[in-house]
């Protein structure tokens, strides 16, 4: 992060006529807080997170809504937090828009009929999820057979959200083979 010795008036005013070394000292602040935040599973979207905080002091200060130079690494520390927090609010809703490692074409029946399509696709489904480990199964029953979220599962369970999102991408992942025609 920055040193004590930064002039964030002068560093703004300098990012605001495009001196590109203003903007990669707001970058490197805005990078620490992001190492602070621990957001090292959004590495690939650091780039994107650091232009829209950097865009959001740019629009700040053209408001003139950055008067205290020495409460702008707190602003900047804030306005990362939140905009990583956006980030992280996206990923866990797209969640709900997966798809089951299973859908029709995965589970054909024997004789063609709904009923025997059913039955099979429930009987290959309880072996499949059968070989699982006990915290994949419990992890996808959570979340696909009770509807619950990620952080009610984690906290059920006892499992860290990272590591039973790790599990559950893990889980589809075995379930999709097993489950795959042929």
């Amino acid at each position: 992060m920055a040193g004590p010795t930064e002039d964030w008036n002068e560093i703004v005013g300098r990012l605001l006529v495009g001196d590109r070394l203003a903007f990669l000292k707001v970058s490197r602040l805005v990078t620490g807080c992001l190492t602070q935040l621990r957001a090292y599973d959004f590495q690939d979207e650091w780039d994107d997170l650091r232009q829209e905080v950097v865009l959001a002091v740019i629009a700040s200060a053209r408001a003139d809504r950055l008067r205290d130079p020495e409460a702008f690494v707190g602003y900047v520390r804030i306005i990362t937090r939140n905009k990583f927090m956006d980030r992280l609010k996206e990923r866990l809703h797209h969640r709900e828009k997966e798809s089951l490692p299973w859908d029709d074409a995965t589970a054909g029946g024997v004789d063609g009929s709904p009923a025997a399509d059913a039955q099979v696709d429930r009987a290959s489904l309880r072996a499949a999820l059968a070989e699982l480990s006990g915290d994949e199964r419990r992890v996808i029953e959570g979340i696909y057979a009770q509807g619950r979220t990620y952080e009610e599962v984690s906290a059920e369970t006892g499992i860290p959200l990272g590591t039973m999102k790790r599990r559950l991408r893990e889980a589809l992942q075995l379930l999709r083979q097993r489950l795959a025609p042929g």
